[in-house]
């Protein structure tokens, strides 16, 4: 049940049906719509504190009205309609609330000395409604911590909120316990890809800290600053590293300098330097010493993987071998998130060689994201598939995911990934010689990597271009765009499309002398 009730629309709901109840079975129905819409017999009388009897006989006139229903095997009950039970529990005036939900939670303490994760939800439920803060922060705490370990980070955000509801209204200073809380709630809220609201929450836990802390400072800049980087904010998340380090630095947490080091590796990285990349993420490496911690080595793991795979073909074996260690040490860690971005990357890696290996991993990474509850990771993995369905000549597979991923990515907001979907619906016109749509969905994905400065991107976009304005004899705009890609370091950036950059530039020459080559057309086009 929610922690408000719905709202006040008694539609389907009999006014004389409501009207003609006693005060006893009122009584019996306040009680009961506190608990919820269905509740169990012997809750409800220890709840009401009344004799067994008594409630059994109330329960069954009510049952013979058609307002509750008995739920097979007897001892439980359910409100045959919701609007019914919701007029009742509106009818009720705060302090009664109040008092009501307080009695049942201490019925519930005293039938469950050791409560189920379910009950422990309740409890932190009746205790915040019945405004015993105390007692609320204690279960909803609990309740919290059991919803992670379950993997469900949105119903553990939900009861860190009352927590926080609870702490700001508690009397004296609570500003540590609050930026407690708002770390927590930032860190659940960035997991489930909800930038906006962790990045507020991260913001709030240091407005508590002031001036303190100076490693939880630098814990929560870093937060926010791989936050930018999701945002494709360059500046702000390099900003916010470099004063994160300060922090560490003056504070000694070598931990909080490997860290910084390696968003500073993800911050290059974006920006297309892959060997700097790969320096400060061996730098953290370094910086780690003999820290043990699987999940930060796993997630480094990837990363220096990552700048492997894109350091060229030569070096492949050295990035899958990375992303295998990053599995190893992730599912130690049990990070489901993060080992769906281990399994996403090994699977783009293998993919180059072996397409159908690299789907099967990339089908593992999409079972991680649902175990986490993450959608983008579930959106990015079959974006990546595409490319390689393509290479198998699945076009429709590879239209059907590309186009799924992109109503997920939309509705969260992802631009980077959003542009990979144009990408991949030009590549599918292209193969479908569909030029038109092809070229629509190439400078669309062009614009975006512009407005967010990604010059790896933008160089393989402009050599897509290229590619197919040769393809329909446009040869001005081809080299135009095959141009731009070279100064871009479109070889350099995508190493993947070095054989096919020095393909199309030979085919530009042969086109510029009036060479055909073979297997084109007389005036060095591929035939159509």
């Amino acid at each position: 049940m929610a922690d408000a009730p719905p709202p006040d629309d008694a539609a389907g709901v009999e006014p004389s049906r409501f009207d003609e109840l006693s005060p006893e079975q009122h009584r019996t129905l306040a009680y009961a719509s506190s608990i919820g819409s269905e509740f169990d017999f012997p809750l409800l009388v220890a709840a009401m504190g009344i004799e067994e009897e008594r409630l059994a006989e109330q329960l069954e006139r009510l049952v013979h009205l058609g307002v509750l229903r008995e739920r097979s095997g007897g001892d439980h009950f359910a409100f045959v309609e919701e609007e019914f039970r919701a007029r009742i529990y509106r009818s009720l005036t705060e302090s009664r609330l109040r008092v009501l939900h307080r009695k049942i939670a201490e019925a519930m303490e005293r039938m469950y000395p050791t409560p189920s994760a379910e009950v422990v939800a309740e409890l932190g439920r009746h205790y915040f409604l019945g405004k015993l803060p105390e007692k609320s922060r204690l279960y909803n705490r609990l309740a919290s911590e059991n919803a992670r370990s379950a993997d469900d980070p949105e119903s553990a955000a939900h009861y860190l909120e009352r927590v926080r509801v609870d702490l700001e209204s508690a009397e004296g200073d609570h500003r540590h316990d609050l930026a407690e809380v708002d770390e927590a709630l930032g860190e659940l809220y960035y997991s489930t890809a909800n930038f906006p609201a962790a990045d507020r929450y991260f913001s709030e836990a240091l407005e508590h800290l002031g001036s303190e802390e100076p490693r939880i400072r630098g814990r929560l800049l870093l937060a926010r600053a791989e936050i930018a980087r999701e945002k494709l904010d360059i500046e702000g998340a390099t900003a916010q590293a470099t004063e994160a380090e300060t922090l560490f630095e003056a504070a000694d947490d070598p931990l909080g300098r490997a860290q910084t080091y390696r968003l500073l590796g993800r911050v290059a990285f974006h920006r297309g330097a892959y060997r700097e990349a790969l320096d400060e993420s061996m730098r953290s490496l370094y910086a780690l010493g003999d820290t043990k911690d699987p999940r930060l080595l796993g997630e480094l793991s990837i990363d220096i993987g990552n700048s492997f795979a894109l350091l060229g073909p030569d070096v492949s074996n050295e990035a899958v071998g990375w992303y295998e260690r990053a599995i190893d040490r992730l599912t130690e860690a049990g990070d489901w998130v993060e080992l769906s971005r281990a399994y996403h990357n090994l699977g783009v890696s293998l993919g180059e060689r072996r397409p159908i290996d690299g789907l099967e991993q990339l089908e593992r990474a999409r079972e991680m994201g649902d175990r986490a509850h993450d959608p983008r990771s579930v959106g990015r993995a079959l974006l990546s598939g595409v490319e390689l369905r393509l290479s198998l000549g699945q076009l429709e597979e590879a239209a059907r995911d590309n186009e799924q991923a992109g109503r997920i990515l939309e509705r969260l907001g992802d631009e980077l990934g959003l542009e990979q979907v144009e990408v991949n619906r030009g590549l599918i016109a292209e193969k479908q010689g569909q030029w038109d749509d092809a070229e629509r969905s190439y400078t669309s994905a062009l614009e975006i990597c512009r407005r967010f400065r990604l010059p790896a991107d933008e160089a393989e976009v402009h050599f897509y271009l290229a590619r197919l304005r040769f393809k329909t004899r446009n040869f001005e705009a081809a080299r135009h765009d095959f141009r731009a890609a070279v100064n871009l370091g479109v070889a350099d950036l995508k190493p993947t499309l070095a054989n096919q950059v020095e393909e199309l530039k030979r085919q530009l020459d042969a086109a510029d002398t009036g060479t055909p080559l073979p297997g084109t057309g007389p005036d060095g086009a591929p035939p159509q």
